[in-house]
């Protein structure tokens, strides 16, 4: 019988968890236990480079090995009217322009802008095979200017990343600036911090898997993955295919944190090669791909202030923060930081009047996501900072403030 429990939202059952003995007994459900017999192997040749021209692809001596099955470049998909997966929409720039932002190509085209990008996929007969190939395969690279920084993406002269002039994606405000100006001069305490929540990667114990291959005339795709539905209407969308004709599966999940939400190009990338070849086909991302190509969290710098009376009230709220979003920024890479962390800027406080504003920079690095709370820690950090310096500040005891 299943006992009640109290909890502070009122009274429920308890949840009989479901896949624990399975777990326990070693017999999870992992997209990468279940490749079929004859399951064709895909590796990624990568951008060595942060930013250049792609000048030629040579892999004539790749595809002439034996146990090579397919070759992709980014060309090969141009010239099947193959596009990419979508950018950053219903934000706007500084100067009321909509979001900009680079292609994010299923393989590079013409322009690698981090290291880590993909820029061929070659499918064999085995892993090392493939990997053989791809040693196999000459990549010549014109060197670009690249930026890592942001303040390096923004100084005068840099070179465009995100096809914006100053590399700014988006921008948005909250408040009222002028009024906290006012407010900040009354103010009897004003407390001011600069604060930098660094990159960091999500680095689950599963890596990113995508098994596909065609069944019964449906393209079906099994990944670990926290969002399967966004991979299927991207795939579909890419490929020309009904949506009614792609199947997703998503077995046991090692660890997400937010960075498996997709759609990645590798994504689509292994579904083609499937759905090209009528075989099954399936990746494994290496411990180095997740470093390089993976989703990447945070790198936030935030200009805080907060001002004061003289009884600790908090008057007015100021929060100027750029987030890094990496050479081919996503929807879900601006929304974190531009929109999602301002809902929760204010915490539990009572606070009158605020001035929030976010810029989205491009830069070349890999492309920033949801990670653990997704825009939420960065913000509640902020807030519980300037508390304790107030504190510290104006003498008043930290529970009492």
């Amino acid at each position: 019988m299943e006992q009640a429990i109290d909890t502070r939202f009122g009274s429920g059952k308890a949840v009989h968890r479901l896949e624990d003995e399975a777990l326990l007994k070693g017999h999870g459900a992992y997209a990468g236990d279940m490749l079929p017999e004859g399951c064709g192997h895909v590796i990624f040749l990568r951008s060595t480079e942060p930013h250049a021209n792609i000048l030629s692809i040579d892999a004539t001596d790749a595809r002439a090995m034996d146990g090579v099955r397919l070759i992709v470049t980014g060309a090969d998909l141009a010239a099947e009217n193959i596009g990419h997966l979508p950018g950053v929409a219903n934000f706007k720039r500084p100067d009321g322009s909509d979001a900009a932002g680079a292609p994010r190509h299923i393989l590079a085209r013409d322009r690698v802008r981090f290291v880590g990008e993909p820029v061929v996929a070659i499918v064999a007969d085995s892993k090392e095979i493939a990997e053989a190939a791809g040693e196999a395969i000459m990549v010549e690279y014109e060197p670009l200017p690249f930026a890592i920084t942001m303040d390096e993406a923004m100084a005068e002269g840099a070179m465009a990343i995100a096809d914006a002039p100053d590399n700014i994606v988006a921008a948005t405000q909250y408040g009222d600036a002028a009024q906290v100006d006012q407010l900040f001069g009354q103010a009897e305490h004003v407390v001011k911090l600069h604060i930098n929540n660094q990159r960091l990667i999500a680095l689950t114990i599963e890596p990113r898997t995508v098994l596909a291959q065609m069944r019964d005339g449906r393209l079906e795709i099994r990944l670990s993955s926290q969002m399967p539905t966004g991979i299927r209407g991207a795939v579909a969308g890419l490929l020309g295919l009904q949506t009614d004709d792609v199947h997703v599966l998503v077995g046991d999940v090692g660890g997400g944190f937010g960075m498996k939400t997709g759609p990645y190009p590798e994504d689509v990338a292994v579904a083609y090669c499937a759905h090209r070849l009528k075989s099954p086909v399936a990746w494994v991302s290496s411990r180095d791909e997740e470093f390089l190509a993976t989703y990447h969290g945070r790198d936030v710098v935030t200009d805080a202030a907060m001002a004061l009376d003289d009884a600790g009230k908090i008057l007015a709220l100021r929060v100027h923060s750029r987030a890094n979003v990496g050479a081919a920024p996503t929807m879900s890479g601006v929304a974190i930081q531009a929109l999602i962390g301002p809902w929760v800027q204010t915490s539990v406080y009572d606070i009158g009047m605020i001035d929030f504003a976010y810029q989205a920079i491009a830069t070349n690095t890999a492309t920033t996501g949801p990670y653990r709370g997704a825009g939420r820690p960065e913000a509640i950090h902020i807030i519980d900072r300037l508390m304790d310096e107030a504190a510290r500040q104006t003498g008043l005891d930290r529970v009492a403030l």
